[in-house]
């Protein structure tokens, strides 16, 4: 194929010749039987033919054409029929470690919809900052939207932070509606809470209070799941969040939630007692089920991620993120029903530098999981693939590492199996950087794509991996010594 199409039309038939069309040479005709995104191209020296099921199919056939336009505003004679391998194609944006201006997310949401991407996860709150107005609860961003540094092991020890206005969530949610985008806001809870806790100390176990967390990791304060009052809170939330996001699923974690304080709060203890739960890990259960259960009396469904499935409680209906599911309980429940999307750690996460997840290791990877049967290859609903921002503190460094490879995961979603070729997909990526940069986006020069051989794990990595991999560390060593701690002061009958 000569067309720079990204991703690549399911079917495509080239002519000789091409053509400057004028506006009158554009024809658009509805037709029946094409899907809500499916779309036929025809253009020849008569004209530019369209049909289209739905608006949202002519708006994909728009964006076929905007990547077929040539130079000199030529069109080529090609014959195009095409829909989606998947229902479901999203990016992630992390605003709560590092945030991006209201004009960056939109560069960033146009360039993923002229790769039809339909679904914005967007993901507003962490420990290390509160990025989303509520008025409820004026201390999340008047405390919990600022750190007392840039954190991350940055020298910068400027105050660092900021949040996002109702009325600027409101303009990017127009934004995307008008590019048939849907915003999926993420509240992460139990854990990833400590922005929140900072602002509202009452709502950890201890009740002391604390920071804004300035460095990465999994940390151990994390929402009270015994305390009736939390639930309030997270509902009070929940509840000013979905107004200014009009679409039918909500994000609300459920990952990286150690139960270390649950084990020892007495309020957690009652909490475990009272609903006959075994232990912790239930408890957990009981929570997101709480938060789903309120959800549903709002019209919504829920995403979690995959840590959400330990507890064996989740409720039916719920949407579960397989981010890193080293147990195979993603394949378990979508072989029994259950809905998944796939973001692979080691093949999606956009954060990771070209060395250790090259481009042709994001576009070779199969979202179809070996594990599925029949019935769980049909509930996988698509594909997303996130940008963390902990190391990306501004909106080049973050189109550096997302571009190509968020247009390889948008092929992976859109372009059946069968018809896909890394080859050729390399120089429809390079061919694409001229409309990028239109859109003020930088794509990473074509030299770094793909580094390194996979196997030479050494020579990949960076100093960004190798302070995550020492902050990591740190807090582990954190958590033993805590743990160490507490036994003495419960062997002493200090507790």
């Amino acid at each position: 194929m000569s067309v720079n199409i990204i991703p690549m039309p399911n079917k495509i038939f080239e002519y000789d010749g091409e053509k400057v069309f004028k506006e009158n040479d554009f024809f658009f005709e509805k037709k029946d039987g094409l899907g809500e995104e499916g779309y036929e191209l025809l253009i020849n020296q008569d004209g530019v033919f369209v049909s289209y099921s739905t608006d949202k199919g002519r708006f994909y056939a728009g964006k076929t054409l905007e990547q077929l336009k040539k130079k000199n505003g030529s069109l080529p004679f090609i014959r195009i029929s095409d829909s989606p391998r998947f229902s479901y194609r999203a990016f992630m944006i992390d605003s709560a470690r590092h945030m991006q201006s209201v004009d960056e997310i939109k560069k960033y949401i146009e360039a993923a919809a002229l790769y039809k991407f339909n679904v914005f996860h967007w993901h507003l709150t962490d420990d290390q900052g509160w990025r989303v107005e509520i008025e409820k609860y004026p201390e999340l961003t008047r405390v919990g939207a600022f750190r007392n540094g840039h954190g991350f092991g940055s020298k910068n020890k400027a105050v660092y932070g900021g949040y996002y206005t109702k009325d600027e969530i409101r303009d990017i949610v127009e934004f995307c509606r008008e590019r048939y985008i849907d915003v999926i806001p993420e509240i992460d809870m139990p854990g990833h809470m400590i922005a929140a806790i900072a602002s509202y100390p009452e709502l950890s176990c201890s009740g002391k209070p604390i920071g804004v967390e300035l460095n990465p990791g999994v940390h151990r304060t994390i929402l009270c799941a015994g305390n009736e009052k939390v639930f309030d809170f997270c509902f009070d939330v929940i509840d000013e969040v979905c107004e200014l996001f009009p679409y039918e699923y909500f994000h609300i974690g459920g990952d990286e939630a150690p139960k270390n304080r649950w084990d020892t709060c007495p309020k957690c203890k009652e909490r475990i007692r009272e609903e006959g739960l075994k232990n912790s890990e239930e408890l957990q259960g009981y929570f997101v089920n709480r938060i789903i259960g309120h959800l549903k009396e709002k019209g919504k469904k829920a995403v979690v991620w995959n840590e959400s499935l330990k507890s064996k409680m989740l409720q039916p209906g719920a949407l579960v993120s397989d981010w890193m599911d080293k147990e195979h309980l993603c394949e378990d429940w979508a072989n029994s029903g259950g809905k998944i999307i796939i973001e692979d750690f080691f093949h999606y996460y956009l954060d990771y530098n070209y060395g250790i997840t090259p481009l042709k290791k994001t576009y070779s990877f199969n979202p179809m999981l070996e594990k599925l049967d029949i019935e769980g290859r049909k509930s996988v609903m698509g594909v997303e693939t996130p940008i963390w921002t902990e190391f990306v503190e501004n909106f080049d460094r973050l189109c550096y590492l997302c571009f190509p490879r968020m247009m390889a995961v948008a092929e992976s979603g859109w372009t059946n199996w069968g018809r896909r070729n890394y080859r050729d997909f390399v120089r429809r990526a390079e061919a694409n950087r001229r409309l990028l940069l239109s859109m003020g986006i930088n794509m990473a020069p074509k030299k770094d794509w793909d580094p390194l051989p996979f196997g030479r794990i050494k020579d990949q990595l960076s100093h960004y991996t190798k302070f995550l991999t020492r902050e990591n560390l740190r807090c582990v060593r954190a958590n033993k010594k805590e743990d160490r701690e507490a036994k003495k002061r419960k062997k002493g009958g200090a507790d």
